[in-house]
């Protein structure tokens, strides 16, 4: 019973790890074209 617990979970591990990956660069993209026209726009206490 634990080799196929072994393997359900090592082979979720194996198709989870590379959809995290491709959404965490799918997000870096998104916040690197949205900031710099948040950043041209705000204004702080000190400007």
């Amino acid at each position: 019973m634990n080799i196929y617990l072994f393997w359900i979970l090592f082979l979720a591990l194996w198709g989870i790890v590379p959809l995290m990956i491709i959404k965490g660069r799918v997000d870096e993209k998104t916040k690197m074209e949205t900031s710099p026209k948040v950043k041209a726009n705000k204004k702080g206490w000190f400007n």
